[in-house]
């Protein structure tokens, strides 16, 4: 839910890159203001007198990209002050208590729902989620001077302690490093129940909503992370792919952040035809078309040795590297089509590199592999 961490990502937490991770983990703290028969007070006039301390913390699983599953728990302290009943008659009622829930979650990612997957620092999501709440409050009417609390009769009826809760929520995310992030969000938990303030006065459901500042880390399995460091014997490649890589292995390696200097025109005879890369190519990055590659890897920083790069991986032929939007990726090979850069991007990870998988670039701008390309 969105009172219970961020999202994240993410947007840079593709787990088309390496810079995904399966899981993350939330703490966060903020205010609790309360919406209900025992108020009257908008959000920024309870900021004085009417906001409580609340806490929780969350756990999320991400499926995709943009979709994830998460559980959370959520605690807080309940202020809230009624001046005016429905009727308009002057009344002096006081709420003060705690409240708790714990709840599962859907969250998606509104930036890669809308706009594509991509690396973003900065991300906005929702979340709507379905849980169990309790609650011990107190209401003082300083008028008469009657105290009720939960559990007490009203009107020969027992007041409830606990009920379902709906949150929904929204939030905006933003990326510290690899492996955290802060977030800020707001959480409406709809409780539906009319015995949070133990009064009825015209309004159904009670509502406390959660203003929240967090922090998030983001963390693989031991499954995945033992697959990204294993490294064993190499399968037997197809000869169509061993070429490939005997021709990618004359292709120099490109660092487009160097200013841009003459080409030097090279030949090279290739017996597989998918191979298009063989024309001389600018070290600026001046890649003219269209061009399908697999990404092995993408950083916030540049790697510091491409030869380091090859011993992880396991590689022998010339890797890419591309600058764009923030982040550096890594990637291999350069095909024609689609069909022949998936050959390739399996046959990587049958050799242990997990992630690898198929890129599509542009006059040497990654673009969106939409199902038209794939054709």
């Amino acid at each position: 839910m969105l009172s219970q961490g961020v999202s994240g990502q993410s947007p840079a937490f593709s787990t088309k890159d390496n810079l995904s991770h399966e899981w993350q983990f939330n703490y966060h703290i903020g205010l609790t203001q309360y919406y209900g028969d025992a108020s009257n007070n908008g959000y920024f006039k309870k900021m004085s007198g009417e906001s409580a301390f609340g806490t929780g913390m969350m756990a999320r699983k991400f499926l995709t990209p943009t979709i994830a599953l998460g559980a959370g728990f959520y605690y807080s302290s309940l202020k809230s002050h009624k001046q005016k009943a429905a009727t308009g008659a002057v009344v002096d009622f006081e709420l003060s208590g705690k409240y708790y829930d714990g709840s599962v979650h859907l969250y998606v990612d509104l930036n890669n729902l809308f706009w594509g997957e991509a690396h973003r620092n900065v991300s906005f999501y929702s979340t709507i989620g379905l849980g169990y709440s309790g609650w011990n409050n107190q209401l003082t009417d300083h008028l008469s001077g009657l105290v009720i609390n939960s559990g007490d009769a009203v009107n020969g009826t027992a007041t409830k302690k606990s009920g379902v809760v709906v949150p929904i929520g929204l939030g905006v995310n933003y990326l510290l490093g690899n492996n955290w992030a802060l977030n800020f969000e707001g959480n409406l938990h709809t409780v539906l129940s009319d015995d949070v303030d133990m009064w009825v006065d015209g309004f159904k459901y009670d509502q406390p909503f959660y203003t929240q500042i967090g922090i998030s880390y983001y963390f693989d399995s031991k499954d995945k992370q033992k697959t990204r460091k294993t490294k064993g014997e190499r399968p037997r490649m197809s000869d169509a792919v061993i070429q490939s890589q005997k021709n990618i292995d004359q292709i120099p390696l490109y660092d487009y952040r160097k200013q841009p200097v003459k080409p030097e025109a090279k030949t090279v005879k290739s017996t597989v035809p998918e191979v298009i890369d063989q024309a001389p190519v600018s070290p600026s990055g001046n890649l003219k078309g269209m061009v399908y590659r697999v990404q092995i890897l993408a950083k916030n920083q540049s790697v510091r040795s491409v030869d380091g790069l090859k011993k992880k991986f396991g590689l022998s032929g010339e890797i890419f590297e591309n600058f764009q939007d923030g982040v550096y990726r890594y990637s291999v090979g350069s095909f024609s089509n689609y069909q022949q850069a998936l050959i390739y991007s399996r046959e990587l990870k049958q050799r242990g590199i997990s992630d690898a998988f198929v890129v599509v670039y542009q006059d040497n701008r990654r673009i969106k592999l939409t199902d038209n390309l794939k054709k």
